[in-house]
């Protein structure tokens, strides 16, 4: 007589691991969920969730790199426009800085540093996006003008950035 054995239940698979692996792809959480897939795929012995969570992983990491790296050490590229628009903008707001110091003191200031420390009340900025320092000339008793050096963070180029106040 052959020995027929009843056939043993099949262990349910857990999905918990496939769950946070597909989670590991939302960016900001996702590495906080590769690692809980990774965990679980290590423990359960489940290649495909490590796998996952590796790749949620990943994608984060490239996806926060890129937006890094085109935001602010690119010279050109996706954000480059944004930049240059950006200059505008903070020349403006150091322009009314300086009026305002100019109230209070009865003169321009002779250099930026003039201003101050930068802080929530006193509200300035002593670079341009591309992190070289803005150039402040004085034009008079009540002008004054402030350079950006540009993408290529060089005065004295064809990419500088100049307004007068």
């Amino acid at each position: 007589m052959t020995d027929v054995s009843a056939p043993t239940a099949l262990k349910p698979k857990s999905i918990a691991g496939w769950v946070f692996g597909g989670l590991s792809f939302i960016p900001l959480f996702g590495v906080l969920f590769g690692i809980i897939a990774i965990v679980i795929g290590v423990v359960k012995r489940t290649r495909g969730q490590v796998y996952l969570g590796i790749a949620g992983i990943l994608f984060s990491v490239l996806l926060y790199g890129g937006i890094f790296y085109f935001g602010f050490i690119a010279k050109t590229g996706p954000f480059a426009d944004l930049k240059a628009k950006q200059v505008s903008q903070l020349m403006n707001m150091n322009a009314g800085q300086i009026a305002l110091y100019k109230g209070q003191h009865g003169k321009l200031p002779d250099a930026l540093g003039d201003l101050g420390k930068p802080s929530e009340k006193n509200l300035f900025f002593t670079t341009d996006p591309w992190g070289t320092k803005f150039k402040y000339a004085k034009l008079g008793d009540d002008h004054f003008e402030l350079t950006s050096a540009g993408p290529d963070g060089k005065f004295g180029t064809s990419d500088d950035i100049t307004e007068s106040f």
